[in-house]
């Protein structure tokens, strides 16, 4: 999905002189550029797994959740990666079908991504999660928080229909 992020920076910026030689207003040129390239790289560069020791994070168009995974009860590949915690079932977007290629960077780890299919990144996701605790006896006195965080990406949503809406009239514009 990066390569085509990098083909669609690549024909936003070929756009910009095609528009300057079509004439019109050269103001309105660069926007259809920017709708162009602000998508790309809302939609196809920054979605990605995050995997840590104490935690996964997932980044996807909407939004940014981070589960620690102590909350992750499974994770599964039906429709693409699933995850499953005290939440319930979130479907990611990452990987909305199991051929879909995706990379893995390893905490602390040099050397990059490692390119990989869904059912290895889940099979990375599941090595992670840990096994149900049996208890034994009342609960512990103290408990330890375990949170899952949601933190909308309003902004990215509100920036690609402003930034569509006005692509949309600067290229009837042109």
């Amino acid at each position: 999905m990066r390569a085509l992020a990098v083909v669609l920076w690549v024909a936003a910026v070929a756009l910009v002189p095609i528009a300057l030689l079509g004439g019109g207003a050269p103001w309105l040129v660069p926007v259809p550029s920017l709708f162009i390239a602000f998508v790309a790289w809302a939609v196809l560069w920054r979605p990605r797994f995050e995997l840590t020791p104490d935690h996964l994070r997932i980044v996807d168009v909407r939004r940014t959740s981070t589960y620690d995974w102590r909350r992750v009860t499974e994770v599964r590949t039906r429709y693409g990666i699933e995850v499953v915690s005290s939440e319930g079932v979130r479907r990611t977007w990452l990987a909305t079908r199991r051929s879909a290629r995706l990379a893995a960077v390893a905490d602390g780890r040099p050397g990059g991504t490692t390119p990989l299919d869904v059912d290895a990144a889940a099979e990375r996701m599941r090595a992670l999660v840990p096994a149900p605790v049996e208890q034994d006896g009342p609960p512990p006195a103290t408990v330890t928080a375990a949170p899952i965080t949601h933190r909308a990406h309003g902004w990215t949503i509100v920036a690609m229909i402003v930034l569509g809406v006005v692509a949309t009239m600067a290229a009837a514009q042109l």
